[in-house]
């Protein structure tokens, strides 16, 4: 006989449905205290996959740079004074910024499906960075649409397009955990983000005083500052949309707990897969 498994089903935090009425809480100062929390928690797990994303977008910049400029050495000449900055070069930064958010949104995407592991009790390891994978297209569809349309508000008022990116913030992880459309993902992003846009502005102020820090450090506190960024959208998320967990307990692991295969939250033992 084939053994039973019972599986039951854990909703925590909100719901879509919550969300876009704004009945949901998020208290910038306890956000960014979980965030904290959880960083120091899964520090050398995510840390691999954090640098291997900050890595692949540095390459993918500096790949397009050598094709539109000939070398990347040329814009720094020319930020330095030693080389005319042309309307071509601005142009050519902006497409190579472009080209590697882009190309980079399954990595993106997998890193944010780890930190909100993490915000569900569960841990990491540094290749589910490419769990993002599994939702490449309609990912990069949401990035790419994303990226115009910051683009776009840049060229309006330059701290618009923070809004945009703020607002659409939550957009991949609703394709990976709720399995939305790309055009539906931005959507229920947009519309839950401005119910909370105050909450929203204060926890990502805080986020950008840590990359300024890593600029000031010449890059050295982005190992924190990457973890923490994605650790704070997965609490962020839990808050806004909630996230289903499903726990399978076997029979024959109830007649013998050490022998248990039961998938807990609370556990800490299990890895969460999207």
């Amino acid at each position: 006989m084939s053994q039973q498994e019972y599986d039951n089903a854990i909703h925590m935090g909100g719901s879509i449905e919550t969300a876009l009425n704004g009945r949901y809480r998020l208290d910038p100062f306890e956000i960014i205290k979980e965030a904290f929390s959880q960083t120091l928690k899964h520090f050398w797990s995510f840390l691999p996959a954090a640098l291997g994303l900050f890595a692949t977008q540095i390459g993918i910049l500096m790949l397009m740079l050598t094709l539109l400029l000939g070398a990347p050495s040329h814009l720094f000449e020319a930020l330095v004074g030693q080389r005319e900055l042309t309307t071509d070069m601005i142009s050519s930064v902006w497409l190579a910024n472009f080209t590697s958010e882009v190309l980079i949104a399954p990595l993106y995407a997998g890193a944010s499906l780890m930190g909100l592991s993490h915000a569900i009790g569960f841990r990491s390891k540094p290749r589910h960075l490419l769990k993002g994978l599994a939702f490449a297209l309609p990912v990069t569809v949401v990035i790419c649409l994303s990226a115009t349309l910051q683009s776009v508000a840049s060229l309006i008022f330059p701290l618009l397009s923070l809004y945009v990116a703020m607002v659409f913030s939550m957009a991949p992880l609703l394709i990976c955990e709720k399995r939305v459309t790309p055009m539906k993902a931005l959507s229920v992003s947009f519309r839950a983000v401005n119910k909370k846009l105050f909450q929203m502005a204060t926890i990502y102020a805080v986020v950008g005083v840590l990359f300024l820090i890593s600029f000031a450090t010449a890059g050295f506190a982005l190992v924190w500052a990457l973890p923490f960024l994605f650790n704070v959208k997965g609490v962020i998320y839990r808050e806004m949309f909630g996230v289903g967990v499903e726990v399978t307990v076997s029979p024959k692991s109830e007649n013998n707990p050490d022998k248990s295969n039961a998938s807990s939250p609370s556990s800490g033992q299990d890895t969460f897969d999207a």
